[in-house]
């Protein structure tokens, strides 16, 4: 929690000029550690598999946050800020964002699978493709994963 409140007291305030760090900062404090585990520690069991399946979706969480960066690229270059799209480009930015998405999705069916639910791995495996194609609306399929995900820990 304490990264989060570091990444929110100035955004201009840098942790370091590595933009990665900044994400992991903010996307492992804010929504899968603090929110999720707390969570489900108080309403919920808090099971392996929930840790596991909280840690894989952070990545995408970081896939998302990349999202962000896209919008102040020229601010960003203007301060000498080393975003993701100002470090690598923003083609490059734009498939580490979609890979960081996708593998998780891949992680995540592969892990159902295992756990003996194919049909909810199935289902994240066919949400991949539009993921993939409709690169703008990567965010919707990636909710609707949670979703499957989230049926498929509840039985």
């Amino acid at each position: 929690m304490a990264g989060f409140w570091l990444f929110a007291l100035d955004r201009n305030l840098r942790l370091t000029t590595l933009a990665c760090f900044e994400h992991l900062v903010f996307v492992d404090s804010l929504i899968s550690f603090t929110i999720r585990w707390a969570g489900q520690a108080l309403f919920g069991t808090l099971t392996p598999d929930i840790i596991v399946l909280t840690l894989l979706y952070s990545i995408a969480g970081l896939g998302i946050a990349i999202v962000n960066d896209f919008k102040s690229v020229e601010g960003d270059r203007a301060l000498g800020l080393q975003s993701l799209p100002v470090a690598f480009g923003e083609e490059t930015a734009k498939w580490i964002c979609v890979g960081a998405i996708d593998i998780t999705q891949l992680s995540i069916a592969g892990y159902l699978l295992r756990a003996g639910k194919p049909y909810y791995a199935l289902a994240i495996l066919a949400l991949i493709v539009p993921q993939v194609v409709f690169q703008a609306s990567a965010q919707l399929f990636l909710v609707l994963g949670l979703l499957v995900t989230a049926l498929a820990t509840s039985h």
